[in-house]
């Protein structure tokens, strides 16, 4: 179900064998090279990650697309059960005749500085992207022409903060902004025969209507007693919806007290592994249209612990760096 795999035994088609096999996430063991990306990317104290700066800079630095996969720069997206994280996103390409690493966006706005990330930094993560990539190409088969993300995602400690940030969010559209997230929570409740795209968006326009809202109600009550893919455990709070990522793979890793990822496997949700020694790597939606190798269903809970709560680094508590291509 999770195979692993050393870093020194990547090689290309080792990813996609792994997968073929019927492995929903591989972990690839490489606690040097997590060391090296984790101190580039968030210990470097000249840069002033997102969840650190003013409003105004989070906003100089957004680079937006209608599709929050395509978005970069800097993003603060709360929307209650399928996203909830403020986060700092490139993406890197090689230009075919020099070899250079460029980034998009080139550098981040930083008060009335800008902070640039270093060459040998962007150069490293292409080169553990592009090994990935090459991994997961079946063998023979050269991968073509992509781009390698790197995304910083911030989550936050405590459920309570989810919830305040949520309503920041709401509180800033209009009336019809604010009944489209309604909407838009309603589908997303959408369970079984009625979760695909179009039956999804009739339970959410019907589930409060009079008269015929109880009796789709039901039907979605009856649909959630067979549909596992929305299992939950007591103390768990859905902060990322089941979805694929549309990209080739993803690849994790973090410092994660409170959050949890899933993978949908044999029917079940298992809880994928995300520290600081592994590179937890699944497949996404291009990979399954260039090399058949099948995409993974995944979520991100928030995960309620008992106790007193530790004092941390806020820098770094709870944050997701994901490698991936596209």
């Amino acid at each position: 179900m999770i195979a692993e795999l050393a870093y020194r035994d990547l090689e290309p088609g080792s990813l996609a064998r792994l997968f073929g096999a019927g492995h929903a996430a591989v972990l690839v063991r490489c606690p040097e090279i997590v060391a090296e990306l984790w101190s580039g990317l968030l210990e470097d104290s000249a840069e002033q990650m997102p969840w650190e700066a003013p409003l105004i800079d989070i906003a100089r630095n957004y680079h937006g697309s209608g599709d929050i996969t395509a978005s970069l720069g800097d993003l603060f997206y709360f929307q209650p059960g399928r996203h909830g994280y403020i986060a700092r996103k490139m993406a890197l390409s090689r230009d075919g005749r020099e070899g250079q690493v460029s980034a998009r966006p080139a550098h981040f706005v930083q008060g009335t500085g800008q902070y640039r990330p270093g060459q040998a930094l962007l150069d490293k993560c292409w080169t553990v992207g592009g090994r990935l990539m090459a991994a997961l190409a079946p063998e023979g088969t050269p991968p073509a022409d992509f781009q390698i993300v790197v995304q910083r995602l911030k989550y936050q400690e405590n459920a309570a903060d989810f919830a305040r940030l949520d309503a920041l969010a709401r509180n800033s559209l209009g009336r019809w902004g604010r009944a489209g997230c309604a909407l838009d929570e309603r589908r997303w409740q959408a369970a079984g025969m009625l979760s695909p795209r179009g039956l999804s968006d009739l339970y959410g326009l019907l589930a409060d209507a009079p008269f015929v809202g109880p009796l789709v109600r039901s039907l979605n009550r009856l649909a959630l007693r067979s549909d596992r893919s929305r299992d939950m455990a007591p103390g768990q709070r859905l902060i990322e919806g089941a979805h694929f990522d549309y990209r080739y793979f993803s690849a994790l890793c973090g410092q994660r007290d409170h959050m949890l990822t899933q993978v949908f496997a044999d029917g079940r949700w298992v809880d994928l592994p995300i520290d600081r020694d592994t590179l937890a790597v699944f497949p996404g939606s291009m990979a399954t249209q260039a090399y058949g190798v099948r995409h993974v269903l995944h979520r991100v809970l928030h995960v309620e612990r008992p106790g007193p709560e530790q004092s941390g680094n806020p820098r770094t508590d709870d944050v997701t760096l994901l490698i991936g291509s596209a």
